[in-house]
């Protein structure tokens, strides 16, 4: 194959493969081979036909496709290793010459932006001092217990914090409202989990009671129903009330943490497990500010559209998980008390001290020379595969193509560990 790169404006790239007719003839094979699998002929099982015969029946549109799919990333990889190119987002390319001997493709990358590093080493950032006292030790332990509490049946009326099951429905000016209604809904009184005002109307309650709650929508609320008066419709089914263990050393052995068999263990173990989580966070905010002090005392000539990208691939990650809970951004933006320009702008903000922090991080790795090589890779597999009792090449085969991913995930630690140690 041959290759050529034309440089753009903005920092744009673009890369002309040409593959020889021998080239993609090969591919063309590969690919008949890999859709023969999936051929059905009359008289056969699929996949069982005689190559001969089912060449015949494969559609040459189709396998044309699968053999440009074949050398698509040979291509690029071979391109970018030739004219030893270092870009920043994955290339677009579009097929620009294509018949059953020839094949010509063009990629279009953004190249790695123009780095004139500042001072990455012997920088006082300042560690924060990391303790964690008796009080907060004991805040855990009181509230693994109200964790573990159980819900006991009772006769008597509902205070907050009991639960109650109940029915109910909602009505707007005499008419039901849709999802205004549930039957045996669990309800715990002070969680404000329900519109403000419905919880507390309940406290004083016993199970087998109806009555009418009144309530007003907030005005934050879906657009059809706030600042509405409701009236719900509501039957008590039963009130529970929170029984909590005994702080003994019998409840220190049914948590089953790290094995501890009294109290005194428990607490010496949650002791060490806060220590080294706050220790943990503390951590990540000092390389943080670190980071971010290296990319004040730097040069970077970023396009901007790297920086659109990144904004844009992090509003289409969020718009998921909006979808995922039943929401649009709209609603979304509603519930959080959010309006769509601030919701943007730390998009933005968010998106510049990404890919800066990674592009000065990426140059720190160059100029010191690390990389997550083979043997690195291969003991993080077997640690793996130690942690989940496993066969290492079972973790590989799960991993697949993200052993990449596992690779850089690696080399991001080294670079950091790096900067913590030449560093105060």
């Amino acid at each position: 194959m041959k290759s050529e790169i034309t440089k753009h404006e903005h920092g744009q790239m673009e890369i002309t493969v040409d593959f020889s007719t021998e080239e993609f003839k090969a591919a063309q094979e590969v690919a008949i081979k890999k859709l023969i699998k999936d051929v059905t002929v009359k008289g056969f099982r699929k996949g069982q036909a005689p190559e001969a015969l089912a060449r015949k029946t494969i559609d040459p549109e189709k396998m044309i496709n699968e053999a440009v799919s074949e050398l698509l990333n040979d291509g690029f990889v071979h391109a970018i290793k030739e004219h030893n190119v270092s870009y920043i987002s994955s290339p677009n390319y579009n097929v620009s010459k294509l018949s059953d001997v020839d094949l010509q493709i063009v990629y279009v990358v953004t190249l790695m932006p123009e780095i004139k590093l500042g001072a990455y080493k012997g920088l006082e950032i300042g560690h924060e001092k990391v303790e964690v006292t008796d009080a907060q030790v004991e805040a855990k332990l009181l509230q693994l217990q109200a964790d573990n509490a159980e819900l006991v049946l009772k006769e008597s009326e509902a205070l907050l914090g009991d639960t109650v099951i109940i029915d109910f429905e909602g009505f707007v000016d005499g008419v039901a409202f849709e999802g205004g209604k549930a039957e045996n809904h669990e309800l715990e009184l002070g969680s404000g989990s329900f519109i403000p005002g419905f919880e507390d109307q309940l406290v004083g309650k016993k199970a087998g009671e109806e009555l009418d709650v009144n309530v007003t929508f907030p005005e934050n609320y879906h657009e059809n129903l706030k600042g509405k008066a409701a009236v719900f419709n509501v039957k008590v089914h039963e009130v529970k009330s929170k029984q909590t263990p005994a702080l003994t050393d019998e409840f220190a052995e049914t948590l089953n943490h790290h094995g501890t068999k009294t109290l005194v263990e428990l607490r010496a173990h949650l002791k060490e497990d806060m220590l080294s989580e706050a220790e943990t966070e503390e951590k990540n905010r000092y390389v943080d500010k670190l980071i971010a002090k290296i990319v004040e005392t730097s040069t970077l000539e970023v396009a901007d559209t790297v920086y659109q990208n990144e904004v844009d691939q992090a509003k289409e990650n969020t718009l998921k998980q909006i979808e995922g809970q039943g929401l649009d951004l709209p609603k979304y933006l509603e519930m959080t008390g959010q309006k769509a320009e601030d919701f943007d702008a730390r998009l933005k903000a968010d998106a510049k001290r990404n890919v800066d922090g990674f592009l000065v991080l990426n140059e720190i790795a160059k100029l010191e020379k690390i990389e997550a090589d083979e043997k690195l890779v291969d003991f993080e597999i077997a640690k793996m595969a130690a942690q989940y009792n496993m066969e290492e090449a079972k973790v590989r085969e799960i991993l697949g193509e993200n052993l990449q991913g596992l690779q850089r995930e690696i080399r991001q630690r080294m670079i950091l560990d790096f900067l913590v140690e030449n560093n105060k």
